[in-house]
């Protein structure tokens, strides 16, 4: 019974993290492949500094999350920033 609910969990997390990731493309007019959950966004994606205020921006207003800007220099990775959007979704 366990088994199943962990499954029925892993298949929700995954769309949505589907879901982030389509969200995060759009804002950054990117490739929806290369944000991988272990993509660095500078290394790997590419972003700028700008790019960077839309993510912010989209945390805020999609997943009612403040992020400071100590927090916004935290998020390195895109799982990161999933991490953050997951918090606004619980709230």
């Amino acid at each position: 019974m366990m088994v199943l609910n962990a499954g029925i969990n892993e298949e929700a997390d995954d769309q949505e993290f589907e879901q982030f990731k389509a969200h995060l493309a759009l804002k950054l007019k990117t490739d929806e492949s290369l944000l991988r959950p272990e993509a660095n966004w500078v290394k790997d994606v590419g972003i700028t500094s700008i790019d960077m205020v839309k993510i912010v921006m989209l945390l805020r207003q999609k997943y009612d999350v403040k992020v400071s800007t100590t927090e916004a220099g935290r998020i390195r990775t895109v799982a990161d920033a999933y991490h953050y959007a997951k918090q606004g979704v619980k709230a």
